[in-house]
């Protein structure tokens, strides 16, 4: 099939290449050309040239920057100098381009582009199933060869709305558990995750993921929330009303003004959105329900006392064996231990010092928090909730968010009026628990306003009752 694909790199390479060497755009890159998507990178295999050395002269002529991803496979990488698009090389796997890409995992990613005679080489028809939304498996032993596959089927389901094939959903079914085996580095499972959540229905592949138990491979914790029925206050199951969740937090999106949006659609790491991490904080909002489900015996009435705490310390732990950053655990742990605080402040008929108190406590996060009590609102609906009860929480959130968008430009953060070296010297004790205890506290005290003066806080400390 003739067609043409004009970019800079093209010309670059065709120049490069010797008489009888080959060069073919492959996989992605081609995908999201056909469905008319920005990407920022570029893959091509290579015939009949040495891949590194080519590479290495390639990031010279384009002033980029050589990565050797893989020596035994010759796989390299060179970033632009713009250091958003990259462009990666692979030697050609089999004799010809065909039997490349039927190696390839899905036939959406089994096309290649020929840039010297402009052809497309579709043999798995892979035009027609981008056409049809559908996501093919068209050689089992693909998927068994890197079962990471078996999770990236649902990224490409969630993240262009299409859906996996039958005989594919069957292969996916059978072989989910070894998602799990242990060659597989945790890091690439949660990179596929999370582009899974870029996508923006990923709740429904979530929910088609629980249906057959996959998402518990990945998420083992969450199984538990099967065991929490509806109540009074929950129309759905405990994991059902996670998924919802994460549903509604989709839906409310599109209609936040958009500085909510522009501030939840930047990236927190590269290609991936803070709105996706803020997805994944609502999927695990009640994480530590089961630990703490008590059912009142006179009232019959369901309690889970401190369960946000308890999720918060569950995710801790549970993002560290998935291989999160320090700064991602952060801020997941943050929105999940503190996603009831805004609707608490509104039933309590918060003054103005106790809204910016909450403000300076979630500081960035206040609008993520907001977005997920909202979402949290919306997907519990049982039997003593009223319209007129969700209506009015709604309201006041809504309130309580506008009211950040301007009290933000005056919030400073906290002065630290005292060092932890200060504060030893000035109470004779050493760096341990104490200290801990002790900073934590002021900090309490200066977000109440109780403490505003170094005088005031030497003061605190001294009173503050040591272990």
């Amino acid at each position: 099939m003739n067609m043409k694909i004009d970019n800079e790199n093209n010309q670059i390479i065709l120049e490069m290449l010797p008489e009888n060497a080959q060069a073919y755009i492959v996989g992605g890159y081609l995908r999201d050309f056909v469905l008319n998507i920005k990407t920022y990178d570029i893959d091509y295999v290579l015939i009949g040239v040495d891949i590194i050395e080519f590479s290495k002269t390639f990031a010279d002529k384009v002033q980029g920057h050589f990565v050797l991803l893989d020596e035994k496979n010759e796989i390299t990488r060179v970033v632009l100098s713009d250091k958003i698009h990259y462009v990666d090389f692979a030697k050609c796997i089999g004799n010809t381009i065909e039997e490349d890409l039927f190696r390839r995992d899905f036939s959406i990613n089994a096309m290649a582009y020929d840039i010297k005679n402009h052809n497309l080489i579709d043999i798995y028809k892979s035009l027609d199933d981008i056409k049809n939304k559908i996501v093919r498996i068209f050689d089992a032993k693909n998927i068994l060869d890197d079962p990471l596959r078996i999770l990236r089927a649902y990224r490409f389901a969630s993240k262009y709305d299409f859906k996996i094939e039958k005989n594919s959903q069957k292969i996916l079914d059978e072989n989910y558990k070894l998602v799990n085996h242990e060659k597989i580095a945790k890091e690439r499972i949660q990179i596929e995750f999370l582009k899974l959540l870029e996508g923006k229905n990923s709740a429904q592949t979530i929910e088609k993921m629980k249906n057959n138990e996959f998402l518990y491979e990945i998420f083992p914790e969450l199984k538990l929330q099967e065991d929490i029925p509806p109540n009074s206050h929950h129309h759905l199951q405990l994991i059902d009303h996670s998924i919802e969740t994460v549903n509604q937090l989709e839906k409310l999106i599109s209609e936040e003004p958009e500085w909510v949006k522009n501030h939840i659609n930047q990236d927190f790491i590269p290609g991936i959105s803070r709105l996706s991490f803020l997805k994944l904080a609502t999927l695990l909002h009640d994480l530590g329900k089961p630990q703490t489900w008590e059912i009142e015996p006179e009232s019959g009435r369901h309690r889970f006392i401190k369960h946000d705490e308890i999720g918060a310390k569950m995710a801790q732990k549970m993002l560290k064996k998935l291989k999160y950053s320090n700064n991602q655990i952060k801020y997941i742990t943050k929105l999940i231990k503190n996603h009831i605080y805004p609707s608490h402040l509104l039933q309590s008929n918060a003054t103005e010092k106790a809204v910016f108190r909450m403000f300076r406590r979630l500081e960035e996060e206040t609008v993520d928090t907001i977005l997920l009590a909202k979402a949290d609102r919306l997907s519990a609906k049982g039997e003593e909730i009223t319209i007129a009860i969700v209506k009015k929480n709604m309201q006041g959130l809504c309130e309580l968010l506008e009211n950040y968008k301007v009290a933000k430009e005056t919030l400073k953060p906290l002065e630290k009026l005292l060092s932890g070296d200060e504060i030893m010297g000035i109470l004779n004790i050493k760096a341990d628990k104490n200290l801990g205890n002790i900073i934590k506290e002021l900090k309490e005290a200066q977000l109440s306003g109780d403490v505003i003066t170094k005088d005031d806080a030497i003061e605190f400390i001294c009173n503050v009752k040591l272990y």
